[in-house]
């Protein structure tokens, strides 16, 4: 059978049977559609290509046999000689209607006037009296008065130009430009009067130098040192400034006005243990002003200590003293309450609140599935960074599943943090600490996600390098610290001579790690330690020291990248 030329064809034969079978079909019994006689025609299909129009069109001009009739052109003579158009209201007020508009001014502003019996016409426009532009030629000229204004002035004061250019006076009369902003400089400048207290805890007391500086509103007043002849002790051959324990000294910084006070910098020289500071506040006071800021800080300034910080920027207090209201959310899984002593320290931008005993003598605290809430009064922390935890593990059931914590700094309601926790703070579950630090935020539903951080730790090969002790380690980052994170695995025999531990710790996310505390608890037989490196995914620290059996060893070490 031929193919069919195109697709309407073989449309049509599938819609339309023959009239006689196929020659495929001739050896069977002929039966319908095949039958004879002329084959019944089916109803045609939507799908179906239309047919070609043969009747004729509903509008005739859709036909394409329709030919356009010419209508005959209509000529009109129009002239303009003797015409005399009326004007009306109408036309007056058209769109695109001409305008008189000398007279149109003047019968708006009221011109001409008849003054002294003379007829006064409309003044003629002067930018410099137009009330528009007075703001722009204030701008635009405004700089070149003052400076002229400037100029004037050292004229008077600077000597006649026969006397030469000596003594800071140029050929032209005028003051030299190091002279004139020595002048300016001087009459600008203030006293500030910083009062630094250390606190009274044991050994917080230091000689090593101390620095300062101040960041305002207006500019920055550059790092300063911290001292004066009084209060200098002998150190070795070198005299340095004794900042003694529990003591107040008050410092003299003459500089550039700064304004209104934003952030302070201190800064300290301390290496070794004996030389770490505890700084407790700073005051700053602007004599010429008489305005003062007070930074609460409460915290070391070591390499041994806490967080191994010894740079601080510090923001000035919004009050000295405010009142805090802490509402704690026990989880409810089974055994989540604890009758055990809880205590918190809130951490900010503006110090620290110090150790806090949550405790309520109305009503039993921290059951299971419950709310409690607790209000202390302390210095200002500001903006709060951080929020420690932890309870004494004492009582029955000392296990505590903590749900979350909720601070609000009653003066500021503007500072409300939401610490979620959602972990146990207990020996026998989860990972068994009972002090952890938590992440805070002022959005309730902005939970900080945990990063895990694999740690690996290379005891050295050397004769009794290896430890029983319980070792632990501290990650410090762009973004906080990880807390004491002991490094443990079940079922293993860790720290062993001349092997490689490997460990996996999940902590917020702390950025770019920047150093790592790590040491043991002294326990166990033959405590002492030989650890060689410590390394990381994105860090290494590399050692070669011993952490010796002491009561309690710790090591620092410094990121090598």
């Amino acid at each position: 059978m031929q193919q069919p030329n195109n697709n309407s064809e073989a449309v049509k034969r599938c819609m339309v049977g023959s009239d006689a079978p196929l020659s495929s079909h001739i050896r069977f019994k002929p039966h319908p559609p095949f039958a004879t006689g002329k084959a019944k025609q089916r109803p045609r299909p939507y799908s179906a290509p239309q047919r070609r129009q043969t009747s004729s069109y509903t509008v005739p001009w859709h036909s394409p046999a329709y030919v356009e009739p010419k209508n005959p052109t209509r000529f009109y003579n129009v002239s303009l000689i003797n015409h005399r158009p009326i004007e009306s209201d109408v036309s007056r007020h058209a769109p695109y209607a001409a305008r008189k508009m000398e007279a149109f001014v003047n019968s708006t502003l009221g011109y001409p006037r008849v003054e002294n019996g003379n007829s006064v016409p409309i003044p003629s426009y002067d930018p410099l009296n137009d009330p528009h532009l007075v703001e722009y030629f204030e701008r635009r000229f405004g700089s070149i008065q003052i400076e002229t204004l400037r100029r004037e002035r050292l004229q008077r004061l600077s000597r006649p130009s026969s006397a030469g250019s000596s003594s800071g006076y140029s050929h032209n009369g005028l003051l030299s430009k190091r002279r004139r902003l020595a002048m300016e400089g001087k009459n600008s400048s203030v006293l500030y009067k910083v009062a630094v207290t250390t606190g009274d805890l044991k050994n917080s007391g230091t000689d090593a130098k101390v620095f300062i500086k101040l960041k305002g509103a207006r500019g920055k007043l550059p790092k300063t040192r911290l001292t004066k002849k009084a209060g200098s002790v002998k150190s070795g051959k070198k005299v340095a400034f004794r900042f003694a324990k529990g003591s107040t000294h008050v410092f003299k910084i003459l500089g550039p006005n700064i304004g209104n006070l934003k952030s302070m910098v201190i800064e300290t020289s301390a290496l070794t243990k004996e030389e770490a500071w505890f700084l407790q506040e700073v005051e700053v006071i602007n004599t010429k002003t008489g305005k003062s800021w007070h930074f609460f800080v409460n915290q070391w300034f070591s390499l041994y200590h806490n967080d191994c910080q010894t740079m601080r920027e510090l923001w000035p207090a919004q009050a000295s003293k405010t009142e805090y209201e802490v509402v704690t959310v026990t989880g409810e899984r089974l055994g989540a309450g604890t009758n055990a002593k809880v205590f918190m320290t809130l951490f900010g931008k503006s110090g620290s609140s110090g150790k806090v005993h949550l405790t309520n003598t109305t009503k039993s605290m921290f059951e299971a599935g419950s709310s409690d809430t607790f209000r202390f009064k302390s210095n200002c922390v500001g903006p709060m960074t951080k929020l420690r935890i932890e309870h004494d593990n004492t009582g029955v059931g000392a296990g505590w599943y903590l749900e979350r914590v909720v601070v609000t700094d009653l003066k500021n309601p503007q500072w409300k943090y939401f610490f979620p926790c959602g972990q146990w703070l207990a020996k026998d579950e989860g990972d068994g600490e009972i002090c952890r630090d938590l992440i805070g935020n002022r959005d309730p539903l902005a939970i900080r996600k945990l990063t895990k951080y694999k740690v690996t730790v290379f005891t050295g090969n050397k004769s009794g390098a290896g430890t029983d002790a319980n070792v632990s380690i501290t990650m410090f980052g762009e973004f906080g610290e990880s807390g004491d994170k002991k490094l443990t695995k079940s079922g293993t025999n860790c720290f062993e001579r001349n092997k490689k531990d490997e460990f996996l710790l999940q902590v917020p996310k702390l950025g770019r790690l920047e150093r790592v505390r790590i040491g043991h608890d002294n326990s166990g037989f033959g405590p002492g330690w030989y650890l060689d490196k410590v390394s990381h995914k994105t860090c290494f620290w590399a050692v070669s020291h011993s952490v010796m059996a002491v009561l309690s060893g710790v090591l620092y070490l410094l990121s090598i990248l």
